[in-house]
């Protein structure tokens, strides 16, 4: 079992992010692809524990047949997924240091969109409706949401950091209710 209504919705918010960053991160079509299936997989390590779900989650892609993908794209899938949370990747970890240098590159920036992604959906409740991203010296994050978004808030908020790291550019969040319609 997985948490299937959190994975699909993060898996959503991250496409959305994906789709409205390519000025910023520069990835394709393939890139996007590895990012929808690291969502929709990024918590199925709470199977085995809730503690280091994310540990969990990158033994078991690792250790699962997944068709369709070779086993430098696994990888890949599995490193997303399991730095969806908490501490940054190192080179030195078991899984990150089988990447070449730019594998990692990619795990970094995918893992920096879904962490966003996942913190806008910690609740597990949906309450974030859509995103809207405008890019200019900084990157603003207009979150439509349905629900009080204050713990999805106070999230976002930690797990950016990889972001901005990363891409080399700060993110606001702007909560701004469900009157927003052209919000995707």
């Amino acid at each position: 079992q997985y948490p299937k209504v959190h994975s699909h919705h993060t898996a959503k918010l991250a496409l959305s992010l994906f789709d409205q960053t390519t000025s910023i991160h520069g990835m394709g079509e393939v890139e996007r692809e590895w990012l929808e299936y690291a969502s929709l997989l990024h918590d199925i390590g709470h199977h085995i524990q809730e503690n280091q779900h994310h540990k969990h989650t990158y033994y078991l892609m690792t250790h699962a047949d997944l068709p369709g993908f070779s086993a430098d794209e696994i990888g890949i899938l599995a490193n997303v997924a399991r730095y969806h949370r908490r501490g940054l990747p190192k080179v030195g970890h078991q899984g990150f240091k089988l990447l070449n240098a730019e594998q990692r590159k990619t795990v970094l920036g995918l893992s920096a969109i879904l962490r966003i992604a996942d913190g806008l959906d910690r609740s597990h409740f949906s309450v974030v409706k859509a995103i809207k991203v405008d890019v200019g010296k900084s990157l603003r994050l207009q979150i439509v949401f349905r629900y009080d978004p204050e713990l999805e808030l106070w999230t976002t908020e930690r797990r950016k950091k990889l972001f901005e790291k990363i891409f080399h550019c700060q993110v606001e969040l702007h909560p701004s209710g469900v009157t927003t319609k052209d919000a995707a």
